[in-house]
């Protein structure tokens, strides 16, 4: 078995018979993968509690060929992102954010780029004031990645422009906005009002760290919220689970 190294993320994890665990990372250089922590939950586990969801380090791994379970020989924290952990409101946004890019991805295809991104927003969440409006922008960078951008500018009915005060809904099955005389034909079609718009053009081109800056009133950042969520499922092809607790958390 071959012994690789690289940087990853924690984003999910299951036990395996008594004492062990399969860790799922995200990583540089390979991408999504699996991994056998052997004897993981013993109380004194090589591995003490280095291997919590959302914790950052350098992933030293036995890769098993042709395998979807490789196993894990070392895992050194560089960021451990203890404080998502400790408030509810931060533990189901980090939740929702490692779940949509687990969803979003298959296992074992190398994406550099998706790995900052998840990298930077988890930093981000840890410590933003207003860490909704992060998880808002990871969203669209997420889904600008995976291809998925919304159209924004135009209706994708009619291909008419679609100026900022423009009524416009977003349909996710059409994938973007609908203009007034073409949202009918649509049954899935989510209004959206200008400013929540003018956050949907502006934050899937500007640098995550800018969205903790943004004002958003609250009302606009759930209908944000909600249009995105209801794009993600449609892309993903089934709900963030987190999500929806997030909105019970939340009141939504």
């Amino acid at each position: 078995m071959p012994l690789r190294s690289t940087d990853a993320v924690i984003i999910g994890g299951y036990d395996l018979a008594e004492a062990d665990r399969i860790v799922v990372f995200y990583t540089k250089e390979a991408g999504k993968l699996r991994a056998v922590a052997d004897g993981a939950r013993r109380i004194r586990s090589r591995f003490g509690g280095t291997l919590q969801l959302f914790t950052q380090g350098r992933l030293v791994y036995f890769e098993r060929p042709n395998r979807t379970l490789h196993k894990v020989n070392e895992f050194a924290v560089l960021r451990a992102h203890q404080p998502l952990r400790e408030e509810l409101d931060r533990i189901a946004l980090g939740s929702t954010l490692v779940e949509a890019l687990a969803l979003g991805v298959e296992d074992e295809e190398p994406f550099p780029e998706l790995y900052r991104l998840a990298a930077e927003g988890l930093d981000l969440l840890e410590a933003a004031g207003r860490p909704a409006v992060i998880l808002h922008g990871f969203f669209l960078h997420l889904l600008r990645l995976l291809g998925y951008l919304p159209e924004l500018s135009v209706c994708v009915g009619c291909r008419a422009p679609l100026q900022h005060r423009t009524p416009a809904a977003l349909s996710p099955g059409r994938g973007g906005l609908l203009c007034p005389a073409c949202r009918p034909r649509a049954g899935d079609a989510l209004p959206l009002a200008p400013d929540a718009l003018g956050f949907l053009r502006g934050a899937g081109g500007a640098p995550l760290r800018l969205m903790d800056r943004v004002g958003l009133a609250p009302a606009t950042e759930r209908e944000v919220g909600a249009a995105l969520r209801a794009f993600l499922q449609h892309v993903l092809g089934r709900p963030l689970r987190s999500a929806e607790f997030l909105d019970r958390l939340s009141g939504g």
